[in-house]
């Protein structure tokens, strides 16, 4: 009994002792020194601690606290499901058969359902801490023409899922993640930008907004108290936005096949993360529309090509490849346009 009144009489103290440590920017002890609480626990019994937030992923709301106007929201279930509707993302006048694959089914398992036929649902179940691919695959039809195959449209996004209070991501809630919690509210403080993945992490009172001294509290309080560790496996969990490469679709080649005139190379741009267009054009030469004999003509890489009379005879070829708005790294398939008919010489006047 007494063993038990000394150990309560020491958690005020060591309460008061770490804040003041870290108020004060005194360092505190290794994270061995202190006490810790194994963050794992059966992948069963995770409970989702809301907010769930969005981090860049344009179509989806911010927060499942606080929905967006124009935007798709964040739905957390009582049985610690998110429901996600697909239908605006990928609408159902153009795009059929959507699924999603999971990267990891121990920290997440996901499935796609559809109600009533024109609204597709995303249904995500989280397991354990840790981060998860979500890869989401629509078909895309190309146009009205029946006979045309569909385009098969992948979109990733990421699914962060940390144990609260677990900052630096070991397993463990103890004194180095109270050390990353006052670094990280120091640092926005002073204005430095942040993730949602990160601002979520230390949203450790989960009011949606970080603040260096309620969320410090309520570490410690919840620290001291037994209230995160082991004891509690609320997780919090973000969304975040993957660059996928984009897609060119539906191409053609405007204008009359003859030398001196002027072709266009027009093509559909489709671009899941929502960017604005970016591609490259490179036009060829080739001795029949299957492409036998195509050769490169040299600094041709704008959507029009000026027919010179050496092209007489031959069939035009235009490559367009799509390129990411903003990594020139990331590029989609090339689309391949090819002239149906050769190219006649100028009649003369």
């Amino acid at each position: 009994m007494k063993g038990k009144n000394k150990h309560n009489k020491l958690k005020p103290i060591m309460k008061k002792s770490m804040l003041a440590a870290l108020g004060l920017g005194i360092a505190l002890p290794l994270a061995g020194s202190l006490p810790h609480a194994n963050a794992t626990l059966p992948e069963s019994n995770l409970v989702i601690s809301e907010p769930v937030l969005n981090s860049g992923i344009s179509w989806l709301s911010i927060s499942s606290k606080n929905p967006m106007e124009n935007s798709v929201p964040i739905l957390v279930g009582l049985d610690n499901r998110i429901t996600i509707d697909l239908s605006t993302h990928f609408p159902w006048s153009h795009y059929g058969s959507i699924s999603a694959i999971s990267s990891n089914e121990n920290i997440a398992t996901v499935d796609v359902i559809n109600d009533d036929n024109a609204s597709y649902k995303l249904v995500v179940t989280p397991h354990a801490r840790g981060l998860v691919n979500i890869e989401l695959k629509a078909h895309y039809k190309l146009s009205e023409e029946s006979n045309l195959e569909s385009e098969i449209i992948t979109d990733t996004i990421e699914l962060h899922i940390s144990k609260k209070g677990d900052l630096t991501n070991d397993g463990k809630v103890d004194s180095t993640d109270a050390v990353e919690l006052l670094k990280y509210l120091r640092n926005m403080q002073f204005g430095k930008g942040f993730s949602n993945v990160d601002m979520n992490k230390a949203d450790i009172d989960r009011n949606g907004v970080p603040d260096k001294k309620n969320d410090m509290e309520a570490f410690l309080d919840g620290y001291v108290r037994g209230k995160l560790g082991v004891k509690d496996n609320s997780h919090v969990l973000t969304f975040q936005q993957v660059d996928d490469a984009p897609y060119a679709l539906n191409g053609k080649l405007i204008g009359t096949m003859k030398t001196q005139e002027t072709i266009t190379g027009t093509y559909t741009h489709l671009d899941v993360d929502g960017y604005q267009s970016k591609v490259k054009y490179q036009w060829y030469t080739a001795a029949d529309p299957d492409g036998t004999g195509e050769e490169l003509i040299e600094g041709e890489t704008s959507e029009q090509y000026k027919i010179r009379d050496i092209d007489a005879g031959q069939f035009l070829v235009l490559k367009i490849t799509p390129v990411n708005y903003y990594n020139d790294q990331l590029e989609g398939k090339p689309l391949v346009i090819r002239g149906t008919e050769a190219i006649k010489p100028m009649t003369p006047p």
